[in-house]
């Protein structure tokens, strides 16, 4: 009989590209959705959410592998303690239960901001020693605190792999097309290059990692799923390679980005900002979140496609779904 698969988070961006291999791979999928008229065509769906222990154990009735995708991204000053209510206590709750269900295999894809991040931009891997607290950014903090629940579940017998995948890009993410940085890029309105950098995957390529994770992961262990690392006006070249337009020639000198992360964290004590220009995203925008995915290539056959492709199919996607250049 196929393994039956717990999927959390179906619906998100990582979710909606690996709901198809897990079936092709042969699992029989079962999605915990908080949204009970969503549906998919590739399983059954389970109304219920992370804070919900009573929908938890009716979703892991039976299961053989939980696939952990859920979490909040924010970066917005308000979202605080609802990033520990979701990422960290929502994922210790789902652990443990998974434990005591008997769960054979259980994967938290959570994200190398848990990792760590450089001023100088030095490639770091998996034993890199977590100092994003300094940054003061509760997503981050929250993502490695949900790590930690999930190794101390391990201690207590559970099978768990944690992959770490980069920022990605891609098809099907509505987040990156209206109001983003691929729909500002369309429009020619980025004056200028962030400054620091960051490593960048095809979406495509995290949800094939995420899959050989499940059979060739080792317990315990995480696993960077990432692709390049670009600096801030590289990203910006390929983005606008992509959009067919000049980009910015100038990049944003760390200094100012400091100081204006320092004055947003002013303004949103009386003020919601919103991203790009919130505190949390200007501390980080001036930082090195560079990594390398050796281990992963090496122990699960890994393999990841130049951004460029990526930032291309998310721009065929958003023409074909009507939300490009609006």
């Amino acid at each position: 009989m196929p393994a039956i698969t717990l999927v959390t988070g179906a619906s998100g961006f990582v979710g909606c590209h690996l709901l198809p291999r897990l079936v092709e791979a042969g699992h029989a999928v079962r999605c915990l959705a908080r949204d009970p008229a969503w549906s998919t065509t590739h399983g059954e769906v389970v109304a219920g959410c992370l804070g919900d222990e009573a929908s938890l154990r009716r979703a892991l009735d039976g299961v053989d592998v939980v696939v952990h995708l859920a979490a909040l991204v924010s970066f917005a000053r308000k979202d605080a303690a609802e990033s520990f209510a979701v990422n960290e206590a929502g994922t210790r709750r789902l652990a443990a239960l998974a434990r005591a269900a008997g769960v054979r295999r259980f994967l938290h894809v959570s994200s190398v901001v848990a990792i760590g991040y450089s001023e100088r931009g030095e490639i770091l891997d998996e034993t890199a020693p977590y100092n994003v607290a300094r940054l003061r950014v509760p997503y981050c903090d929250s993502k490695h605190a949900a790590e930690q629940a999930v190794l101390d579940e391990v201690e207590r017998g559970l099978d768990a792999v944690i992959v770490n995948p980069s920022s990605m890009f891609g098809p099907g993410d509505r987040r990156k097309a209206r109001n983003s940085l691929l729909d500002a890029a369309q429009r020619g309105r980025v004056p200028f290059a962030p400054s620091g950098g960051a490593n960048f995957a095809d979406v495509r390529d995290v949800a094939a990692g995420c899959v050989a994770a499940l059979t060739r992961g080792r317990r315990g262990e995480r696993y960077i799923l990432g692709g390049e690392n670009l600096t801030g006006r590289e990203l910006m070249r390929t983005v606008f390679a992509a959009a067919g337009r000049r980009p910015p020639r100038w990049s944003l000198p760390r200094p100012v980005t400091k100081l204006l992360a320092a004055g947003a964290g002013v303004l949103e004590r009386v003020v919601d900002l919103r991203p790009p220009l919130t505190a949390q995203i200007l501390r980080m925008a001036s930082a090195y979140f560079w990594y390398g995915s050796a281990k992963a290539e090496g122990e699960l056959g890994y393999r990841a496609r130049p951004v460029l492709e990526a930032v291309q199919a998310a721009y065929r996607w958003m023409e074909e779904e009507g939300i490009a250049g609006e």
